[in-house]
């Protein structure tokens, strides 16, 4: 199974990843490509559902294993029932979110034992990592100016707090230390068709076999 045409997206909460994600999928299907793109947690009917539970405000109580095996239950199901059998098949899968995020989140966020992080992860996934994974870099202190001052309740994960945050930045930039060769890191603070440009150019070179 050709993992380069996997490419999941990882970064704290308004990063634009989600306007970087659809401008690639566009992209990929201009050139032909068939490209399947999905949300971490969800992308099936049962991990939509987990989805629902982990980012409810009212369930302020759960536990940080809780939430972990939640979303490690809801990439389970995602990387089963669609993201094997569409790379075999040979999709392009754009991922947002996916592992490192967990390690990010729930492994230094949350202060989980990062070996236990790292073993639930291998579980979940099967062993399965993207071919890259584009971390678009922002500071914990432009989330909060990026995030929405109104018209909208932020979810239980949004709802942390700003040293919360802080942890989960420096969890990424250790993750990206240890795994350079799949990470590419990009300035979030760039224009959105500078990062696009970059993100095209490195897809080219890596799963394209463009030169």
């Amino acid at each position: 199974m050709d993992t380069r045409r996997f490419i999941s997206f990882e970064g704290l909460d308004y990063s634009g990843k989600s306007t970087q994600i659809k401008l690639l999928k566009e992209y990929l299907e201009n050139k032909g490509y068939q490209v399947y793109a999905m949300r971490e947690p969800g992308g099936t009917p049962i991990s939509e559902k987990i989805r629902e539970i982990l980012l409810d405000k009212s369930n302020m109580n759960m536990t940080e294993r809780c939430e972990i095996f939640l979303y490690s239950a809801a990439r389970v199901q995602l990387v089963q029932e669609r993201i094997i059998p569409l790379l075999k098949e040979g999709y392009f899968v754009i991922a947002d979110r996916y592992v490192d995020s967990t390690t990010a989140y729930q492994g230094f966020g949350r202060q989980l034992d990062l070996k236990m992080v790292q073993s639930i992860n291998e579980a979940a996934t099967f062993g399965l990592l993207p071919g890259k994974t584009f971390y678009l870099r922002l500071l914990p202190e432009q989330v909060y100016l990026r995030s929405p001052k109104s018209g909208r309740t932020l979810d239980r994960l949004e709802a942390a707090g700003l040293d919360f945050y802080r942890r989960v930045f420096q969890g990424y930039e250790k993750i990206v230390e240890n795994n350079r060769q799949r990470f590419v890191v990009i300035d979030a603070t760039l224009s959105i068709e500078q990062i696009h440009r970059t993100i095209v150019e490195v897809v080219k070179k890596t799963a394209l076999g463009d030169s």
